[in-house]
């Protein structure tokens, strides 16, 4: 039976995040400098290097599960201020509601392939690195 690995402790976990969204937020800018009309947004970037991060063994998963678990547990929390500012604009969606319940069934239903069969894809292409080692 595999034994697991104890966690790092939280200050070392949110060091690590800090460090990732720190270099996210320079890349981000260096990247709208390169890219004037092609804004790209840190957490994206964030989440593109610790992805990048835990795949090459850089960052082990130990070293960030626990505090990862406690944000995904207090999403729907850092959600409420966006909710507040929907709310606020009542009227759009008086006149446009039709059009953005579209645009977001659309978006969901795109989102939703779109990450099914890129795991798929990099499901398959692991188990063949596997197989070869």
């Amino acid at each position: 039976m595999e034994k697991k690995k104890e966690a790092a402790p939280l200050l070392t976990q949110f060091l690590i995040f800090s460090s990732i969204l720190l270099v996210a937020n320079i890349l981000s800018i260096g990247i709208s400098l390169v890219l004037p009309g092609f804004p790209v947004p840190t957490p994206l970037v964030g989440l593109i290097l610790l992805f990048i991060a835990l795949v090459s063994g850089l960052v082990k998963l130990e070293q960030v599960e626990s505090l990862s678990t406690n944000l995904i547990g207090l999403i729907g929390l850092l959600f409420v201020p966006s909710g507040i500012s929907l709310a606020s604009s009542l009227t759009l969606f008086k006149q446009e509601g039709i059009k953005i319940i579209a645009v977001v069934i659309i978006s969901t239903i795109v989102l939703l392939l779109s990450v099914a069969y890129t795991s798929q894809l990099v499901a398959k292409i692991s188990d063949k690195t596997h197989h070869k080692l």
